[in-house]
């Protein structure tokens, strides 16, 4: 694989074929695509993605591109990549979730108390629908943290809020759920 030489990002009102229309503009300027993530937030379109673009690629016509897709234009960032130290966690995937009744600090509070624990978010997805929070992440623990008490840490912590909160190997979660989290590159 390359190695990437940017990150794209966009946000606009969603509509169809914005994916087909970012591909087009990168695959005529000879673009590597390397590493994607989209998904649709509150009715809007947001997407990242890590790309290999060859050097004599004209970055502020693809960016004037990309931004012309959509009526109205769109909030499209171009970055040069620059290697950064990896966050490596010693330990096991897990996966979080959580359901309950939406109140102010919840995300906050979970994340909070994971990340005191040496946890590293690697993917989290939240929606709250009829003042009902659903929330799945999946997170990196070191292999030392000790997951009954996390477990009972983080029920007291939203005992408050009635929120369920459960934590789940990821063996164990993708053996009893239909959802699953993919990664496609390596960790």
């Amino acid at each position: 694989m390359s190695d990437p030489t940017h990150l794209l990002t966009m946000l606009t009102p969603d509509r169809r074929g914005i994916i087909a229309g970012i591909t087009s503009v990168l695959d005529e300027a000879g673009a590597r695509l390397l590493e994607l993530s989209q998904t649709v937030v509150h009715d809007y379109f947001t997407i990242s993605m890590s790309v290999a673009l060859p050097d004599s690629a004209d970055l502020d016509d693809i960016k004037s591109r990309i931004q012309n897709l959509v009526a109205g234009g769109a909030a499209v960032t171009l970055l040069a990549h620059h290697a950064v130290e990896r966050q490596v966690v010693q330990g096991e995937c897990y996966f979080l979730t959580a359901t309950g009744t939406d109140s102010p600090g919840l995300i906050h509070t979970i994340s909070e108390i994971v990340a005191g624990r040496g946890g590293n978010f690697r993917d989290l997805s939240s929606r709250v629908s009829d003042g009902q929070l659903s929330l799945v992440a999946e997170i990196d623990l070191p292999g030392e943290v000790a997951l009954e008490q996390l477990q009972i840490d983080l029920e007291h912590a939203t005992v408050d809020s009635g929120l369920q909160v459960r934590l789940q190997h990821h063996r164990l979660f993708e053996a009893t759920n239909e959802i699953a989290f993919r990664r496609l590159v390596n960790p």
